[in-house]
């Protein structure tokens, strides 16, 4: 009774290695070099930015969703 797995394979193994190899690269540039403060600051600036965006997407999904009739039914 084999499990047929659906889905690559591969592009599963790429992001898992983008993953680790980009935590790597943040890492160093944190703790190695001169311009940790510049990238902490760029990484608070896109945390923030992205949290707003996704509250932005929300606000503007339930703003242009359409009215629920809630006189039918009855």
């Amino acid at each position: 009774m084999g499990t047929v797995r659906k889905g690559n394979r591969g592009a599963g193994a790429a992001l898992l290695a983008a993953a680790v190899i980009g935590f790597l690269v943040y890492a160093y540039f944190m703790l190695g070099t001169q311009y940790s403060l510049v990238i902490m600051q760029a990484t608070m600036v896109a945390a923030v930015g992205i949290l707003l965006a996704v509250l932005g997407w929300i606000g503007y999904t339930m703003l242009t969703a359409p009215k629920e009739d809630t006189t039918s039914g009855q």
